[in-house]
């Protein structure tokens, strides 16, 4: 699985690297382009002091005295033919500072008095240097603030523009197909966004027509069911009092149980739609200890008819919820524990102050975690249910802010309700 990053990480992973690669070739190139720059300069200031030295030579007709002034040394010595003025590094001695210095040479041949001699003018590159380096410094100084400044505004700026994506995306988060009203989307000139806000308002709009006019179907095919019913368990009735053979009465048996089937599915969906619809909306401050201890003395019949063992684990914990809704949860636990348990089975109730866990002894291996709480999801080994008895716990759960896991220990199922 590939890791998830942010576009803004992204973007900032490609133009960092770029950025610092231009910096340091700006800084490199700005190095060698001032330091040839100012080493131009120095040889403008030797073909200076040539030009003075000729000069002098031509009005004195003698050799000027050497002067080392601002470090600049000059050297006289007779040359034996005439030769082109050379400029080149070189390495001076500094007795000021008792080390040698890279230096610009100067060299060249000059008439006097019919004779040739050649000159060197030598000038340290240490000033020149220091400069180089100070003006290099200088401008990683600038440009790693001018960087820093641009990362900063360039973050402020995408903070900016990518806000009515996330507000998009937030609101797209909490959107409930069971809301009438649609995602007031924030307004934005950009029109990748408007495109994108466009196409989540028709989405939306789908979702919440789909989900109203399954919420109808639901509705009025549990309603509609409830007379149809009536009159076949009605009519039922009326004929187990009638003479019939055995085969018409085991035919009569099975008609009856099939409609005894769909009159708890129609209760379970009819159920299911007051739960989706809202319905129950009184709160009150329950005493959950207290409704167990009832909930299972109530089922006591059902208990010994099964022998089964129920062991309760309770402390003292009240919850605001709606008094009908736990009723029906606990119900439609303990249903599930005693159907689904082996004879002689046990049932195990713990309650903390912010759980609630139920488990069972039973037959089989783990069921699928992933798709225990669908509709209509059955166990093979349990074809006589409807498949919504689960799915009425998680509907519960999501409408109170609960949470419900399923889990598989050591042959034992157990469902856990946390608040």
């Amino acid at each position: 699985m590939r890791r998830k990053i942010k576009l803004t990480t992204l973007y900032y992973r490609h133009i960092v690297p770029v950025v610092l690669v231009l910096l340091l070739a700006g800084i490199v190139s700005s190095y060698f382009l001032v330091r040839r720059i100012l080493q131009g300069e120095l040889d403008a200031i030797l073909e200076r002091s040539k030009s003075r030295i000729e000069s002098y030579i031509h009005t004195n007709h003698r050799l000027p005295e050497i002067n080392t002034f601002d470090d600049q040394l000059i050297l006289f010595r007779k040359a034996a033919s005439m030769k082109p003025s050379v400029c080149s590094d070189a390495m001076q001695y500094i007795p000021e500072q008792q080390k040698y210095h890279v230096s610009r040479k100067l060299v060249f041949t000059t008439m006097l008095n019919g004779e040739l001699w050649e000159v060197t003018v030598t000038q340290p590159l240490e000033g020149t240097r220091h400069l180089t380096i100070l003006i290099v410094q200088m401008a990683i100084v600038t440009i790693s603030v001018t960087l820093l400044l641009f990362m900063l505004i360039i973050r402020r700026i995408l903070s900016k523009i990518w806000k009515p994506f996330y507000q998009s995306l937030q609101l797209i988060e909490y959107f409930k197909v069971d809301d009438p009203n649609r995602p007031a989307f924030p307004d934005s000139n950009i029109e990748e966004f408007r495109l994108m806000n466009a196409h989540f308002t028709k989405a939306a709009e789908n979702a919440n027509r789909d989900y109203r006019n399954l919420k109808e179907f639901s509705e009025n095919a549990s309603h509609e069911l409830q007379t149809p019913l009536a009159i076949i368990r009605s009519n039922l009735d009326m004929m187990t009092q009638e003479p019939m053979t055995e085969r018409q009465s085991q035919l009569l048996s099975g008609i009856y149980a099939s409609v005894r089937r769909m009159t708890r599915l129609q209760e379970s969906l009819l159920l299911l739609t007051k739960i989706d619809n809202r319905q129950f909306s009184a709160i009150d401050d329950i005493r959950v200890d207290v409704v167990l201890r009832d909930k299972v003395q109530q089922l006591q019949e059902l208990l010994h008819a099964r022998n089964l063992q129920c062991r309760l684990e309770l402390s003292e914990t009240s919850i605001p919820a709606n008094r009908e809704l736990v009723d029906i949860l606990l119900n439609n636990l303990f249903s599930n524990a005693i159907r689904h348990n082996v004879k002689d089975g046990v049932i195990h109730a713990q309650l903390r102050p912010n759980l609630l866990r139920v488990s069972n002894t039973g037959a089989g291996e783990a069921l699928d975690g992933s798709r225990i709480f669908r509709r209509f999801y059955k166990n093979p080994d349990q074809p006589g249910n409807n498949g919504l008895g689960l799915s009425i716990i998680k509907q519960i759960c999501d409408t109170t802010a609960m949470q419900v896991e399923y889990g598989f220990d050591a042959g034992r199922h157990s469902f856990t309700i946390s608040w």
